[in-house]
């Protein structure tokens, strides 16, 4: 995920406060009630059955930890680490569909190569649709990173292995259908978001499918991580609003069964930080998956070891459920324009939910911290307690501020992935065990790549 480093609350609130007179509230925040009442129209659906069964293939994620290893020197863009991973994620994506470049042949049929404001390569498959084709539903995550500083691998683990290889398993699930989706998926990994979102602007600007026939856009950041341990089983859907109520209903639906707290939040809360902000303003419905950034965000100590590999198979399998149901809906979401300084009633309630969990760890936080977080607590409360009707654009600051000031504590804390030891899935073990010997195979090479680049 891009930096934002200490201008991000000034940046919040002046940008809002400059939009105190206007008003965003939406129907949006009753939402939830629908999902039980209405079910969005599928054109030749799976069965329950069918979906289930392909579901297992999205918990088979343990390659985060091998993108992650040492052997391959924080994937900073432009550097030989780079070219090195690009080489296994195109083997990975070769088995699950065909690349994207129609002008290139061979392994570069899977790469979109750019020197724009950074140099880098994005690689990018399909899997063709049944019945449409010639519309897409897109899955995305970059796969740079840091790179190396000094004797410091900087491996982005959970930012953002862990998102290409929920790409990947979400992927390997659409294979698993019995039948192709009706609305062909493309499945991206993009290069030097760290530089600015500056790959998948690229491929925006120079599209390889028209931008008009992307239905939706799905996109992973930070992954399988975990803020506190009253956080673990907590992670966040952002700005799904974009593409209407349709893909608000897909989304809930997609969640409704899932073990993990998923907090469904508007754009605001996403900060456009990662690669949906270069979709999100042309016409492209959008949904952010993200655990937001930690204690680990952007050091060394975001490594193999951080991953919550449990939690990142249930992130992929609802992304996955997800996505049959855009690839599948009868007509698409359509887009919904949204402002990135609008919020609504709903995210009071739920960045509220997140404070009051956090409080269980609060003794975790240096006195100074703590007084800020009830502080905080006790003016979202008071928001929430006020009611949708009294909501304004000023309440809205006021969530926005609340929300930045728990990840400024928690990104102040020393790292620590407080990964859960769940009992993963039959064969999750082994496939884990493999991953971080194979993750640590070539560590001495690392320092090595790291001068070449």
């Amino acid at each position: 995920m891009r930096a934002v480093h200490d201008t991000r609350s000034i940046r919040i609130s002046a940008a809002l406060a400059s939009q105190r007179t206007r008003e965003w509230r939406r129907t949006f925040c009753r939402v939830g009630l629908f999902v039980t009442l209405f079910q969005p129209a599928i054109a030749n659906a799976y069965t329950p059955a069918e979906i289930d069964a392909a579901a297992a293939a999205a918990h088979d994620v343990a390659i985060a930890k091998f993108i992650a290893g040492d052997f391959y020197a924080g994937r900073n863009n432009d550097t030989v680490a780079s070219t090195a991973i690009q080489t296994l994620l195109v083997e990975q994506l070769k088995g699950l569909g065909s690349g994207l470049n129609a002008s290139q042949t061979g392994d570069d049929r899977y790469k979109q190569p750019f020197a724009t404001a950074a140099i880098g390569t994005n690689l990018l498959a399909v899997i063709p649709g049944s019945a449409l084709p010639n519309e897409y539903v897109m899955v995305g995550a970059h796969f740079d990173h840091l790179g190396v500083s000094g004797s410091d691998i900087y491996n982005g683990a959970t930012d953002n292995a862990a998102g290409v290889a929920a790409v990947l398993a979400v992927g390997a699930a659409v294979k698993a259908l019995p039948t192709p989706p009706q609305r062909s998926v493309i499945l991206a990994v993009w290069d030097a978001e760290e530089d600015g979102l500056v790959g998948s602007e690229f491929f925006k600007n120079n599209p390889l499918v028209p931008l008009s026939s992307i239905k939706s856009y799905v996109n992973f950041d930070i992954q399988g991580a975990n803020l506190l341990p009253s956080l673990r089983d907590v992670s966040f859907l952002v700005g799904s609003e974009s593409g209407g109520l349709l893909q608000s209903l897909l989304l809930l639906t997609a969640v409704q069964n899932s073990p993990l707290n998923f907090k469904v939040l508007s754009r605001l809360f996403g900060q456009d930080r990662s690669d949906h902000a270069s979709f999100i303003d042309d016409g492209v419905p959008v949904v952010f998956f993200t655990d937001a950034t930690g204690s680990c965000y952007h050091t060394p100590g975001d490594d193999p070891s951080v991953v919550d590999l449990a939690k990142l198979a249930e992130q992929s399998e609802v992304a996955f459920r997800l996505l049959v149901g855009l690839t599948e809906a009868a007509s698409p979401p359509v887009f919904v324009s949204t402002m990135l300084f609008a919020s609504v009633y709903q995210d009071a309630v739920r960045v509220l939910d997140v404070i009051d969990l956090a409080i269980d760890d609060l003794s975790l936080f240096p006195p100074a911290d703590q007084t800020t977080i009830l502080d905080q607590q006790a003016i979202v409360q008071g928001i929430v307690n006020a009611g949708p009707g009294a909501f304004t654009s000023s309440s809205g600051i006021s969530v926005a501020l609340a929300a930045d000031a728990l990840l400024t504590s928690l990104e102040a804390l020393p790292c620590d992935g407080f990964v859960i030891h769940h009992v993963p899935a039959s064969g999750a073990p082994q496939r884990a065990a493999i991953a971080v010997l194979l993750a640590g195979f070539g560590a001495a090479l690392a320092r090595r790549f790291a001068r070449a680049g």
